[in-house]
């Protein structure tokens, strides 16, 4: 199992696509997004696993959809939101 660290969240504009959102992910937690609070992150993290169909695409071509989100402390003040993946993602 890899982490899968959330690097980029954006919501789209074209007409009739703005309930939807694009997700980017990348193994290193260094590229990750981040919150300064842990409550913030969680809030983020709850929004995704409740309400978002995340699905990445496997090394075999097929989606493979991202469930359950959890928040991880990087460092003091930088919290971040991962998925496990069962292979090593392609980064972004």
């Amino acid at each position: 199992m890899t982490k899968a660290y959330l690097t980029r969240w954006t919501r789209r504009t074209t007409p009739g696509e703005e309930h939807k959102s694009d997700f980017c992910f990348d193994p290193d937690p260094e590229k990750a997004l981040y919150w300064e609070t842990k409550e913030q992150a969680t809030i983020d993290r709850d929004t995704i696993n409740q309400h978002m169909n995340v699905e990445i695409d496997g090394p075999d071509g097929n989606k493979h959809s991202c469930r359950t989100f959890e928040v991880e402390e990087r460092t003091p003040n930088k919290y971040v939101i991962f998925c496990m993946l069962p292979w090593s993602p392609r980064t972004a």
